[in-house]
């Protein structure tokens, strides 16, 4: 029995249709055991999934992603994929790591610190968001607990450098409720390398 709450999600079955961003629960269960999952994944229905529709179907199925973006490279991993457009007013901050020396002179050099010292920080909200979907997008966030890494699917352009799959971790975020079917959402996602 689904309900609206973000903690009661149901387990994924195929012979269930399915509207655009519900959300269903695929779980590895440990062996020999059978009860205690090993692993466990959430999916977000893009659109109206029909029956029989595994999860693995991204044309209906998200939450998911390869990591390298070709499942045929050795090592490709699936991780975390945010899958919902941010409303137009994202703002970006960036702040490179550098180390500075000061010479009596007021000479002054600068050198980057580390090979990846500029990362950004993505602010961004989800306005009017109807029931379904701010409970879809309160439930990723929730479920990365701020400590996973996921990478964003629609990063603006300006910020995406050629399609090169950024991670993210969504430091806070906060939610207004407006009135039925009037959310609001907004997230703070730092880039990271891991």
């Amino acid at each position: 029995m689904a309900t609206d709450s973000i903690y009661d999600i149901d387990l994924h079955r195929l012979n269930r249709t399915y509207a655009k961003n519900d959300i269903v629960l695929v779980q590895e269960l440990l062996r020999p055991f059978g009860l205690i999952p090993k692993t466990v994944k959430y999916y977000y229905a893009l659109k109206a999934v029909p029956l029989n529709t595994a999860v693995t179907n991204t044309e209906f199925w998200g939450g998911y992603t390869e990591h390298l973006g070709n499942s045929q490279i050795a090592g490709a991993q699936k991780v975390p994929q945010f899958i919902w457009i941010p409303s137009y007013n994202a703002t970006t901050n960036f702040q490179p790591k550098t180390n500075t020396v000061v010479f009596q002179n007021g000479y002054e050099q600068r050198i980057p610190d580390g090979i990846n010292n500029s990362l950004m920080k993505l602010d961004v909200s989800f306005d009017m968001r109807t029931d379904k979907e701010a409970k879809a997008i309160m439930h990723f966030l929730r479920a990365r607990k701020g400590v996973e890494s996921f990478v964003v699917r629609h990063l603006p352009a300006v910020y995406a450098d050629g399609g090169y799959k950024k991670r993210f971790y969504c430091s806070n975020f906060s939610s207004s409720f407006a009135f039925v079917d009037n959310h609001s959402i907004k997230a703070s996602f730092v880039e990271t390398n891991n």
